[in-house]
């Protein structure tokens, strides 16, 4: 366990660059849209809006942190290869460290974004009624489940494109890989649509009533901020989250053994 401590530590001041960059960008571009959005009436709907946006493309954030450090290993594969560590603790290190920055980053977003909210009189008045935690919690936890599961297929794809180097050189592995995805995705589209899936799937239903589905904020110079909320009823399946999760551990599974066992250097 301390050795993999070790490599979790190892592993968050190799994605420090990675985590610091989208952080001073959505710091710079929070300070641009305040002062231009000062300027014409409406500051803090500027902000709530940076901040939203910044907030709702966190679910690509583990994707983009992972092809920063994987990329990098890339580059003196064979140490990192040659860990004493299985693995399973290398990919898993990668992936805990990603999710950190992920919260840590979405904190920082989701932070900014309650304090606009806050601080904007006519989106405050508009939205006294919407429950925001309720919202914040069942977005955030969805929007995290969505980030790891798309990272770890982005990770499954990325030790087959190791694979594929082997033999093929970096060009024609990437374009290998990619047709590899396309088809992948494609079947497992086409599988969602039998009523096998359905049967895997749909048992264990929940059911939500009175969840605000969407939030439509519009801005202009004449009417100022208009909020529209439509609220309603959302089943949800527990079936659903568990064959997920199964994909999801079978595809983590799948990248330990290639990287164990197929990929040499």
């Amino acid at each position: 366990m301390s050795a993999w401590i070790s490599l979790m530590k190892k592993e968050l001041r190799l994605g420090l660059s990675a985590f610091l960059v989208p952080i001073i960008a959505f710091l710079v571009v929070i300070g641009i849209a305040s002062y231009l959005g000062s300027r014409n009436g409406f500051g803090w709907e500027a902000v709530v809006f940076v901040a939203m946006f910044a907030t709702g493309i966190q679910v690509f954030y583990m994707i983009y942190y992972l092809l920063y450090s994987l990329q990098t290993e890339r580059k003196v594969l064979h140490l990192w290869l040659h860990s004493p560590m299985p693995g399973y603790g290398l990919l898993s290190a990668k992936l805990v460290s990603a999710l950190a920055y992920m919260l840590f980053t979405c904190f920082i977003t989701g932070t900014t974004l309650f304090i606009a909210v806050n601080q904007s009189v006519s989106i405050s008045e508009q939205l006294q009624f919407v429950n925001i935690a309720e919202i914040g919690m069942f977005g955030g936890l969805h929007l995290i489940l969505l980030a790891v599961h798309f990272a770890i297929v982005f990770m499954f794809f990325w030790i087959i494109f190791l694979v594929l180097n082997r033999n093929l050189g970096s060009f024609v592995s990437f374009l290998s890989t990619f047709v590899i995805f396309i088809i992948a995705t494609t079947l497992y589209s086409a599988f969602t649509e039998t009523g096998l899936y359905a049967w895997l799937t749909q048992w264990g239903e929940l059911h939500f009533s009175g969840i605000t589905e969407s939030i439509n904020i519009t801005t202009n110079f004449e009417t100022g901020t208009e909020v529209i909320q439509e609220a309603g009823y959302i089943s949800l399946y527990l079936g659903f989250y568990f064959f997920e999760a199964v994909v999801a551990i079978l595809l983590f599974l799948g990248a330990w053994w290639l990287l164990d066992r197929k990929v040499e250097v």
